[in-house]
């Protein structure tokens, strides 16, 4: 394994002979993989070599160690947010919130929350709270342009909503050992109260 950069540094080599786009998706969704189960720390060139079936001197012609395609299978898996679904201010924050909790689910997985939470690798944290930031983001500027328009109440602080929204997912799987799909609807119903001053039927 080849070492000497921070993941929050590390970047790929040049591209030399043309990337084969099946190769880089099995490399990448192996790095996942071991990502969801074993934490940033399981994703190592050998690692992924093994469970990807992508020999190691290939992963090191595309990338310049383990770091590099950690980076890059995130970058793949969380693109840019597309413009939230739904015509209430109920709708669209459900959407945002379930594109922020799939990324934790299906990116990070409990390898990566467990690394995130514990921040034993602090470049990792660094990055994937990069990668996450234009999710929470959106959600933090749907809140302020609903609390604009009049839909919901004005002394809402936005920051604190979303932490709080982004929070009952980690408790729950804390507390559970996993988060059902229901649960975020009934989040959403809880904190609706809250944010509407109404009742959970103002949707």
């Amino acid at each position: 394994m080849r070492t000497g950069q921070s993941l929050g540094d590390s970047t790929g080599r040049g591209p030399g002979r043309p990337r084969r786009a099946e190769t880089d998706r099995r490399i990448h969704e192996a790095a996942l993989r071991l990502l969801r189960t074993g934490g940033p720390a399981a994703v190592t060139v050998e690692a992924v070599a093994a469970e990807s079936g992508v020999a190691k001197t290939t992963i090191y012609r595309r990338y310049a160690d383990r770091e590099a395609v950690l980076r890059a299978a995130l970058e793949v898996a969380i693109s840019a947010p597309e413009e939230p679904l739904g015509n209430t201010p109920r709708e669209k924050i459900r959407w945002a919130l379930d594109q922020t909790w799939h990324q934790m689910a299906e990116v990070l997985g409990r390898g990566g929350v467990s690394a995130i939470v514990g921040n034993t690798q602090p470049g990792f944290t660094k990055l994937f709270r990069s990668v996450l930031t234009p999710y929470t983001g959106a959600l933090v500027d749907l809140i302020r342009a609903d609390m604009a328009a009049g839909e919901l109440r004005r002394d809402l602080d936005p920051d604190t909503v979303v932490s709080l929204l982004i929070g009952a997912y980690l408790g729950e799987l804390v507390r559970r050992g996993r988060v059902d799909k229901g649960f975020s609807e009934r989040c959403v119903d809880l904190m609706w109260v809250a944010m509407s001053g109404g009742g959970v039927s103002d949707r």
